[in-house]
């Protein structure tokens, strides 16, 4: 259980000066790394500055682009580079690595990226992907990782969004309330982050609304998730640059200050917790990153970004964040939903359901442009924004 943190030395210390995206497309046609460096050079425009004053890389060590070949691309002269763990649920680890690189001096303009074929190449969702082909129909399944380790793909567990469907059903039992209530409270929020995309022109479903009859029509994925309820499958690359909180304030006009940032691994790996991401130890890990940010409580947050792999994963979010009472989110949402008038505005770009899969980065991307007032579906008079990736990294962003 995390103790009472003091609070970190980098906290508006650094800040977000620049942000880029590709298009976000079903098929791209391009490279990893094409896609990659178009996102890092729309960032540094957008921070007007120049490639070169670049000196620092972290990355996702699941970005098939390598730090190196990015420098060597742009011409870049690194002082600094990292790599954190896996994918989605470190989106907000790399830019804590970043700030903290930032403030201890290694480095003094760092960009963080992620770009990927998530249509067109590896695609996170399906099943075979961690199981080693031995031949002959035969696969090898090894290691702690659920699903598709050792323990776990024998008995046919084998997708992110099976583990996420036994969330679903362990979620609406111990909140004692029947699938059906839960499929309610999961369509408003497939619906609401639709509505957002609808307004968003990066978003690839931005120009098909859906309504309460076409969720129920959506076929059964992992029962009881169907079709609305999972995140899409896209090509794009998304990046941001910081430096620090000074240098930032003279070159842009609306720099985003990093408060705070956390991460945390579990023994279980990524998908299968011992306690569900809205359980006793995800809430205090939230508490100790608002205590961080010299006090903050979930009231202070005016917009979220909360990892939406699935719809089941914002619901419980919400309650893991401190936004609703255990067990209650299903119910404060169906009632009020998810848009700027709802519980609290989440995902305003469309999020990974409806605008894009670019493994949470867009989430950051879009919670800068909300404190910038740039985004689509702006909240009125937003001074704070939460990133979540299910309690396993987060972030708070701040004008």
């Amino acid at each position: 259980m995390p103790s009472d943190p003091q609070a970190p030395g980098f906290a508006r210390r650094t800040a977000i000066v620049g942000i880029g995206q590709t298009g976000y497309l079903r098929k791209s046609d391009r490279e990893e790394g094409d896609l990659a460096l178009e996102a890092v050079r729309r960032a540094a425009a957008d921070a007007g500055i120049e490639l070169a004053e670049i000196d620092g890389i972290v990355r996702y060590s699941q970005d098939r682009v390598h730090e190196a070949d990015l420098a060597g691309s742009l011409g870049l002269s690194l002082r600094y580079h990292g790599q954190v763990g896996f994918g989605g649920q470190s989106v907000c680890a790399v830019i804590g690595q970043a700030a903290a690189a930032i403030h201890a001096g290694l480095a003094r303009v760092v960009v963080c990226y992620r770009a990927l074929n998530g249509r067109t190449g590896a695609r996170y969702g399906r099943a075979e992907r961690s199981l080693e082909d031995e031949g002959n129909g035969v696969f090898r399944a090894g290691g702690l990782r659920v699903p598709s380790g050792a323990l776990s793909a024998p008995y046919g567990l084998l997708a992110p969004g099976q583990v996420m469907a036994l969330w679903a059903r362990r979620y609406a039992h111990e909140s004692g309330i029947g699938i059906d209530v839960l499929s309610s409270a999961l369509a408003r929020i497939a619906i609401d982050q639709r509505d957002y995309a609808t307004r968003n022109p990066a978003a690839v479903m931005g120009a098909k609304p859906l309504d309460l009859a076409t969720y129920q029509a959506g076929r059964m994925l992992a029962d009881p998730l169907r079709l609305h309820d999972f995140c899409l499958e896209t090509d794009g690359a998304a990046a941001l640059i910081l430096c620090d909180s000074e240098r930032a304030r003279s070159i842009s006009p609306h720099p985003v200050y990093v408060e705070g940032a956390t991460q945390a691994l579990y023994a279980e790996a990524m998908e299968v917790y011992s306690e569900l991401i809205n359980g006793p130890d995800h809430r205090a890990r939230a508490r100790a990153l608002f205590a961080a940010c010299g006090g903050r409580t979930a009231r202070d947050i005016d917009v979220a970004m909360l990892y939406d792999a699935t719809t089941i994963m914002v619901l419980m979010q919400l309650e893991g964040y401190g936004f609703a009472l255990p067990g209650r989110a299903w119910e404060a949402v169906i009632e009020r939903g998810i848009g700027v008038d709802g519980v609290l505005p989440v995902n305003t770009s469309g999020g990974q359901l409806s605008e894009a899969y670019v493994h949470g980065m867009n989430l950051v991307l879009e919670a800068v442009k909300q404190l910038r007032g740039t985004a689509t579906t702006p909240v009125p008079g937003a001074q704070t924004a939460l990133v979540g990736a299910a309690g396993a990294s987060s972030l708070v962003l701040a004008r």
